[in-house]
């Protein structure tokens, strides 16, 4: 009996999840911004076929299909009172992955495996090694400045391979007999990638993710062995550090600067024009939000609507983004209380949800995901908005629905009863035959 026989479902559905599975977590930093529309091809084969009817009455419950619902209507609702013209009521589809991923969880449930937490752990690893090969590519062979264009831009690319590589490190945590070491390759694959991107941002975000591995590492490892987790995470950061440093000598450290920009901010001095234009847009955004905070401005004027609050010298610069390069600010001032509230269901949904599922063999595995997932965010949108826009909204929607549905113990098959009611009907024999 093949596995979708076995769940009941088409084949079809079974190789859809597979695939989405795949182009999320090894695929997007070489297929870059179509990874968006592959993911919604196979997540639109999920909703559509007729087999989702009996995966949502077979689904398990969880909240996370509702505060996902939640945090794509109240966007909408705010664009309901800001917009000027129908055209601008059509940002709310930017949340419409959200509510695509929920039929989506249901489906791949069916196909939980318990090796699925070091599947995922292999992909990220080669995901990350892959933006390695890309970003050296790029800038060692073809001359880029930096890694990324054009197949998604800059920050996508450092933060995506930078959250697959401590993605990966879901390997160590896996339950199973396997090789553990080859999984702390991530983070350096991760970093290599940041560099190569010229991203500040991500690599701001690796310590950390660093701290998050090391404490689930700590929690795990048998009282005998706590100094091991220190041994291996400290052969991780000396390995990152020669990275750090081979970069600086070789004039790849524009990355490298967010640490001491970070510091120069903090203590008042001096900063680079980049990180000045970010504090501008901080002071203005605050401000526009504090004079509309119900539902603040729509999301096509977020941008326009801290002009008054800002310096004249800045308005022709800033009118050149689309986005205020923070995340819970670009939400506030674009839709208001209902985005400020949006955002933060979702900045914590993917780890409330996990607390929601079984304590099962791969509880622990899934809730590192989810909280790598969830801190990852949560730093590089520091600097830079990702939900709200299509690729990020789908890798965080989608990410979130892989971890609950996908990393699990699968549920026992239910065994086709006998005629009279009293047996399951055995597989067929030669005697039987």
């Amino acid at each position: 009996m093949t596995p979708a026989a076995a769940t009941g479902a088409p084949a079809y559905i079974r190789w859809a999840c597979l695939a989405l599975i795949v182009f999320l977590f090894a695929l997007p930093c070489i297929v870059g911004r179509l990874t968006t529309y592959f993911v919604l091809l196979f997540a639109i084969f999920a909703l559509i076929s007729p087999s989702v009817i009996a995966a949502f009455q077979s689904r398990s419950r969880n909240p996370i299909d509702v505060m996902f619902v939640i945090a794509a209507a109240l966007p909408a609702l705010a664009f309901l009172f800001t917009s000027e013209k129908p055209s601008d009521l059509l940002f709310a589809f930017n949340f419409v992955p959200l509510l695509l991923a929920v039929p989506f969880r249901w489906q791949l449930e069916k196909f939980a495996r318990l090796d699925s937490a070091l599947l995922i752990g292999r992909l990220a690893l080669a995901g990350a090694g892959i933006a390695v090969i890309v970003g050296v590519v790029q800038v060692g062979v073809l001359g880029y400045d930096r890694a990324g264009q054009p197949l998604m831009s800059m920050f996508h690319f450092a933060d995506t391979a930078m959250l697959l590589g401590f993605i990966a490190l879901v390997g160590v945590f896996a339950p199973g007999k396997h090789r553990r070491w080859l999984f702390l390759l991530g983070p350096v694959f991760g970093v290599s990638a940041a560099l190569l991107g010229g991203t500040r941002g991500a690599l701001i975000a690796a310590p950390v993710l660093g701290f998050v591995a090391l404490a689930f590492g700590l929690a795990l490892a048998p009282a005998r062995h706590r100094t091991l987790p220190l041994v291996v995470a400290g052969v991780v950061a000396v390995l990152s550090a020669v990275l750090l440093f081979a970069a600086a000598k070789i004039g790849m450290g524009r990355a490298l600067d967010g640490f001491s920009v970070t510091q120069d901010v903090i203590a008042g001095g001096a900063v680079d024009q980049s990180t000045q234009e970010r504090l501008t847009m901080l002071w203005g955004g605050w401000q526009a939000f504090l004079h509309a905070p119900l539902f603040g401005y729509g999301w096509p004027d977020m941008v326009p609507a801290i002009l008054p609050y800002i310096p004249d010298n800045e308005v022709e610069r800033m009118l050149s983004f689309r986005q205020l390069h923070n995340g819970l600010l670009s939400f506030a001032v674009g839709a208001g209380i209902p985005g400020v509230i949006s955002f933060l269901i979702l900045s914590v949904s993917p780890v409330i949800a996990v607390f929601r599922t079984p304590r099962d063999a791969l509880f622990v595995s899934r809730l590192y995901l989810a909280l790598t997932l969830c801190v990852g965010y949560a730093v590089f949108q520091l600097t830079i908005i990702m939900i709200g826009f299509e690729f990020h909204t789908v890798q965080y929607a989608f990410m979130t629905m892989a971890i609950l549905a996908f990393v699990r113990v699968p549920a026992p098959a239910v065994a086709p009863q006998s005629a009279r009611g009293k047996a399951p009907v055995g597989p067929e024999t030669a005697s039987t035959a």
